[in-house]
């Protein structure tokens, strides 16, 4: 009986590891997806279970982008696209349906920093660009000559 229970117990901690998805797009920089496709958010993984990523630091969008002042959810990622210097996202404003266009440069690592005492998300915003407009963003891949697409 106590190994079936220890069965039990293996496979639901199992399960729980593998209930929220990543997709890695380099450098520590993960697509985080839960059961919703409101959930999909790109981090800075500082958590790994299993060789997956199991928690970071938000950066497209960024915590108070990725909620409403109620706790509903106001913007998620769509589509993301990595090389080894970028990543491109797309995210879609839930309210107005909305979509915006970011970049990310892949240039920085927060490994070896206590994000407890030096604001990291300062760190991770230098290397943000967006929200774009369609436009906005047709033009900032040309000048950096980013050759990425969705």
């Amino acid at each position: 009986m106590k190994e079936l229970i220890s069965v039990i117990y293996s496979l639901v901690i199992v399960f729980l590891l593998y209930s929220c998805e990543s997709n890695d797009l380099g450098d520590n920089l993960t697509i985080f997806e839960g059961d919703r496709l409101e959930d999909r958010v790109i981090v800075y993984c500082t958590g790994y279970s299993l060789s997956s990523c199991k928690g970071g630091i938000y950066v497209v969008p960024n915590y108070e982008e990725h909620y409403d002042e109620k706790g509903n959810y106001a913007e998620y990622v769509e589509n993301a696209s990595s090389d080894d210097k970028w990543v491109i996202a797309t995210t879609i404003r839930t309210i107005e349906q909305k979509r915006n266009y970011w970049i990310i440069n892949k240039n920085f690592s927060l490994q070896g920093n206590d994000c407890d005492e030096l604001n990291c998300d300062s760190i991770i915003r230098t290397n943000v660009i967006g929200p774009l407009g369609a436009q906005q963003f047709e033009s900032r891949l040309a000048e950096l000559k980013i050759s990425l697409k969705f």
